[in-house]
């Protein structure tokens, strides 16, 4: 006996998607008629390729087939005695976002909206979702607590939302991989046994922007504008967020993720691209916000010079990543391993066959090394390197306490629970616009009173969670007790030596890095120090600072009189020999240039240095740091 539910998608699901494709090519000649009488129209301006007036805001035929189809397959299935309850529900839950954002859209696409705005109503509408129990609640069959759930729903909405915005910059490939996207999930859907109701929304959308993608493929009659990409990207967020919280195993999530993996792979690099303009290389006019010329299908449309070979370089990439997660997800247990192997291959090659600028990006932060505002990157990476931190100790933690815990800490759950509370409190107290490569003793110890009053709110939460658990149980508590003290102080301690560390690190490491790049570029003076004081440390720090050009000097060592530094390492320096010793070091230390950094040296030295370097041509030079003269009238 055929089930009802399979029955209906094999007899109904291709002609609702042919039906939406109909009727959104239907909807869409009229929009091209219809919208230049409302002003909505894209004059060809700045990043704009095309080069005649276009109307724009044909996402309306998208919104209007997709809305229209569904409430007919409602219809259908109750005049045949079916139930659609299941549909009727996601409509109800998605009809609001839908609303809101697509007027947005129409209004943007008429009257050009700030980016403000605009990124104001997103984040009411995944509020929305949130409270109204479609955000995501549920990861990989663990709850979520409110304070990880909401910023991870409240991200994933806008994100998604505007990969596609993002995305919709050149003609059919916004329709075209939405199109790609919605029919990937659906055939997922199909072979999980998903709900009917779900496999047919996204055939219904799949047709209507394949209508849409008729009169939008290069050379383009009409754009979809926000209107249309901001009602995708909805679509899309709430429906991974839907299966998200079925997901139980993190193959079975990565299938609908990566089936939009080319908007989210180009949102994320256009994020990054832009973070590193603004706040490194302090471009004029550059933001967040502020859009460019760089997205994925204009780096390969630099290399096709053709828009319609660039939308079908797209989809190829597009049908790969799909092909690739689907095949990690169905394949058994035994080959997991090799099936993640096989889709991170797949991905590499969709990372370097679209030419993106990944690698261009990452080379240029990896030269930010030597530019004065590398200080930014250097603070912005301290969030993920404290909660990394912090997970470490609580992993350590619970390993050693682990044969006398009751419950088992290595759960996803219990993590969350327990570690968020540290970067939640670091983040809201702003100790993150600390530059701790030039911090002072009153921003470690505001630190460590951040850190304290963190520990003090772990430590409540345990005690309190573990009473309502255990009861009047003493040994038990008393037990939680000694594993969360060790835990926070132990997190505590791994934080404040990480800082300690890095301004060592950007005293000494940090100028071999930067030496050792400005070696790839020109050849570096190989430099003795003479003088292992704290005019070294003064000279060491002024050739090395943030704020100082590219380095010309490569150290080799450093030359000190004082028998108490013989054989030592000075400030990342090992001291060679003393002034005495100039010939023989020579022999066994190749260098062409002594700086004399020293406060009082004797004249005798400094003649008999003098007296090295001219005869071995070698150059000499002295560092002098002193007071300047106050001048007065």
């Amino acid at each position: 006996m055929i089930h009802s539910d399979t029955l209906r998608l094999f007899l109904l699901s291709p002609l609702l998607l042919l039906a939406a494709c109909a009727l959104s090519i239907f909807l869409t000649r009229f929009c091209i008629c219809i919208l230049p009488y409302f002003q909505m129209i894209d004059v060809p301006h700045g990043r704009h390729q095309h080069d005649k007036p276009i109307p724009r805001g044909g996402g309306i035929a998208i919104i209007v087939s997709f809305v229209l189809v569904s409430l007919a397959y409602m219809v259908l299935v109750k005049i045949s005695g079916g139930s659609s309850g299941g549909m009727e529900q996601l409509l109800i839950q998605l009809g609001p976002a839908v609303l809101v954002l697509g007027g947005l859209g129409v209004l943007d696409d008429r009257y050009e909206l700030s980016s403000k705005t605009k990124l104001i109503v997103q984040l009411l509408v995944a509020l929305y979702f949130y409270f109204t129990g479609a955000g995501v609640n549920t990861l990989l069959g663990f709850h979520l607590p409110v304070y990880i759930a909401l910023p991870i729903t409240v991200c994933w909405v806008i994100g998604i939302i505007n990969a596609f915005n993002l995305i919709d910059g050149m003609d059919g490939i916004a329709a075209g991989l939405a199109s790609i996207s919605s029919f990937a999930i659906a055939i997922w859907y199909f072979l999980m046994s998903a709900s009917a109701d779900f496999l047919i929304l996204q055939l219904i959308f799949c047709g209507s922007c394949l209508g849409f993608l008729r009169y939008n493929f290069s050379p383009a009659r009409i754009f979809m504008g926000d209107t249309g990409s901001l009602f995708i990207g909805t679509f899309f967020a709430y429906f991974s967020m839907l299966e998200s919280s079925k997901a139980m195993t993190l193959t079975a999530l990565l299938v609908p993720v990566l089936a939009m993996g080319i908007p989210i792979f180009d949102v994320f690099l256009a994020i990054v691209r832009r973070i590193y303009r603004k706040y490194i290389l302090r471009e004029p006019g550059a933001g967040i916000m502020v859009g460019d010329h760089d997205h994925l299908h204009h780096r390969i449309q630099e290399q096709t010079q053709d828009q319609r070979k660039t939308a079908y370089y797209l989809y190829f990439l597009g049908f790969l990543l799909v092909i690739g997660s689907m095949a990690a997800a169905l394949v058994s247990d035994l080959l997991q391993t090799l099936s993640f192997g096989i889709l991170l291959v797949i991905m590499f090659v969709v990372v370097r066959a679209a030419t993106i600028e990944f690698y261009d990006t990452a080379a240029l932060i990896s030269e930010g090394i030597r530019i004065p505002r590398h200080s930014f990157m250097l603070t912005a990476v301290h969030p993920v390197i404290d909660i990394l931190l912090v997970l470490a100790a609580y992993c350590f933690t619970s390993v050693l306490f682990q044969r006398n815990l009751n419950f088992s800490p290595f759960t996803l759950k219990q993590a969350l629970f327990y570690v968020a509370p540290f970067p939640m409190v670091l983040a809201l107290s702003g100790i993150y616009r600390t530059y701790w490569l030039r911090s002072g003793l009153r921003q470690y110890f505001r630190l460590l009173l951040i850190l304290i009053l963190a520990s003090v709110l772990v430590l409540g939460v345990a005690l309190g969670f573990n009473l309502y658990e255990f009861g009047e149980d003493r040994d038990r508590i008393s037990m939680m007790r000694e594993f969360f003290s060790a835990y926070s102080l132990m997190g505590c301690g791994f934080i404040l030596a990480e800082r300690f560390l890095l301004c060592y690190l950007s005293n000494f490491a940090f100028m071999f890095l930067a030496g050792n790049i400005a070696a790839r570029e020109k050849a570096l003076s190989r430099t003795v120090i003479y003088g292992g004081g704290l005019f070294c440390r003064l000279f060491l720090s002024a050739e090395y600072s943030a704020g100082g050009d590219t380095p010309n000097r490569k150290f080799v060592g450093i030359i000190d009189d004082n028998p108490c530094l013989r054989n030592l390492n000075v400030y990342g320096l090992n001291v060679l020999g003393t002034s005495e010793d100039l010939d023989v070091v020579l022999k066994r230390v190749s260098f062409d240039e002594v700086i004399i950094a020293l406060k009082a040296i004797t004249p005798e030295v400094h003649r008999r240095i003098e007296d090295f370097c001219a005869a071995n041509h070698i150059k000499l030079a002295e560092f002098r740091c002193g007071l300047t003269d106050i001048l007065k009238d």
